[in-house]
């Protein structure tokens, strides 16, 4: 009988409606959402109530667990059945399927109804181990959020202050201390606590097509180029001017790196791009894509004509 009690509480929970997120009094589970996968046996549970009071009652599918740990922060490691789990912490409650040593980031399974739920598997920010006040202020038992670069400059390095005084340049919601326009402050399902499903395309308009478009940016590898936070170049380039495509081109065009003149035929244009004493790639290479062969700015008859006089 002990044996078949768990499954058929399994079996309910299965059956059950949706459970809400935010119950009707109690605590309130901050941590896992709803839908979660996890990939072991037990799962880190994080919990917020307004008043300070006894244990709230904490139940996986039914079956009574440890409570959590805390007064109006609430913390604890809870066992998972293998399969459909429902986590319930006082009024709140989530679904949270378990697959033990499972090697991926999302399971789908259907419903009853025809429809399809996705569990995915969260990362969750290291912070909420430390409790709500690390980033949050406790007001008249409201959770009132702190100024943000105040809050995340605490653990993470300030990106304005660059190494030896030297000048950065700030990806601008960097600048504006909006941290939470591009990363969730208490769990993901994508590296980095990423919030946004297009990365850097919720804000950037895609380039449009080309004859030729440049590797990084046709597999959507801005960071390749950029600094999602701060760099030592304008438009937070990784590395600053030539420095930059050598990091993957091994083999430039040696003679059109030197900006010396080598012949009667070559006069290069006091506006061309320079870096440091040679020519600079971009000044040939359009760095994202080009309606010419190999990202040339401009035909190459024409582009070969602006040095060399035919």
């Amino acid at each position: 009988m002990n044996r078949l009690f768990p499954r058929l509480a399994i079996l309910a929970a299965l059956l059950a409606p949706i459970p809400s997120g935010a119950g009707q009094g109690g605590a309130g589970i901050l941590f896992p959402p709803d839908l979660t996968l996890a990939t072991e046996p037990k799962i880190r549970v994080y919990a917020f109530r307004a008043e300070k009071g006894g244990p709230d009652n904490v139940s996986v599918n039914g079956i009574p667990a440890a409570p959590l740990d805390g007064d109006t922060f609430l913390k604890g490691e809870i066992p998972l059945y293998p399969g459909l789990n429902t986590v319930r912490v006082g009024g709140s409650a989530v679904r949270v399927f378990a697959l033990p040593g499972a090697k991926m980031e999302d399971f789908r399974t259907a419903t009853g109804g025809g429809e399809e739920l996705v569990y995915r598997a969260f990362r969750m920010h290291a912070a909420l181990d430390e409790g709500c006040e690390t980033c949050h202020s406790v007001e008249g038992g409201t959770l009132k959020a702190k100024e943000q670069k105040e809050a995340c400059y605490s653990c993470h390095n300030d990106f304005s202050k660059g190494e030896g005084g030297k000048k950065v340049y700030l990806h601008a919601p960097v600048a504006a201390g909006e941290c939470t326009g591009c990363h969730d402050p208490h769990f993901s399902a994508r590296p980095k606590l990423q919030k946004l499903e297009k990365g850097c395309l919720e804000c950037h308009d895609p380039f449009p097509a080309g004859k030729s478009v440049h590797e990084p940016v046709a597999d959507g590898e801005c960071v390749s180029c950029h600094s999602p936070h701060a760099g030592p170049a304008p438009k937070q380039l990784v590395r600053p001017g030539n420095s930059l495509c050598l990091g993957c081109h091994e083999e430039p065009h040696s003679r059109h790196r030197s900006a010396a003149v080598r012949g009667t035929m070559t006069v290069v244009p006091d506006e061309f791009p320079r870096e440091k004493g040679e020519l600079s790639c971009a000044g040939c290479h359009a760095p994202h894509r080009s309606d010419e062969a190999n990202l040339f700015r401009m035909n190459q008859q024409k582009l070969c004509a602006v040095c060399h006089r035919i």
